[in-house]
């Protein structure tokens, strides 16, 4: 985050990579598209999901785009009973609407890679080169494990 005053206002304006377009000259002319809000970046976030039990176990909205592409989701911080542990049979995908429903952007899986406190890990998506405008994505259990919680984050491309 970069700290700046306001020539006009005199206020003091925060800005950060996701609130600022770039635009890149090139040669005299200059491009119209801004390239800064194009870029592979985090879409969407939903911490201490619940694996509790199976079915929609949180919404993660999706942050500051219309039009996007996924391309994986990351599973980090894995708990069981409030303490980092395995949470590697525990399965979960995420879906444009409920009940696993709509496109499955990342399809129900064991998180298998999770077998150890403080490990992440990264899933591709499932949908390839499909723009998608849903604005909530729902995180969907397919295999509960008690008293677990994972926090998830979808990472791909704002094409807005």
């Amino acid at each position: 985050m970069t700290f700046s005053v306001n020539a006009t206002s005199g206020l003091l304006q925060a800005s950060t990579p996701n609130s600022v377009a770039v635009v890149t000259p090139v040669n005299a002319q200059t491009s119209s598209i801004p390239q800064g809000t194009n870029a592979l970046r985090l879409l969407g976030v939903a911490r201490a999901v619940s694996g509790n039990s199976t079915g929609d176990a949180a919404v993660m909205n999706i942050i500051n785009s219309s039009s996007w592409v996924a391309t994986s989701m990351v599973t980090a911080n894995g708990q069981v009973s409030g303490v980092a542990g395995s949470i590697a049979t525990l399965a979960l995908g995420l879906f444009t609407a409920a009940a696993a429903g709509g496109t499955a952007i990342v399809a129900n899986a064991a998180l298998s890679n999770n077998s150890a406190a403080g490990r992440a890990i990264v899933l591709a998506a499932s949908v390839v080169n499909a723009a998608q405008t849903a604005q909530q994505i729902y995180v969907n259990v397919g295999t509960a494990l008690a008293n677990s919680t994972v926090d998830v984050f979808l990472y791909g491309y704002d094409l807005s």
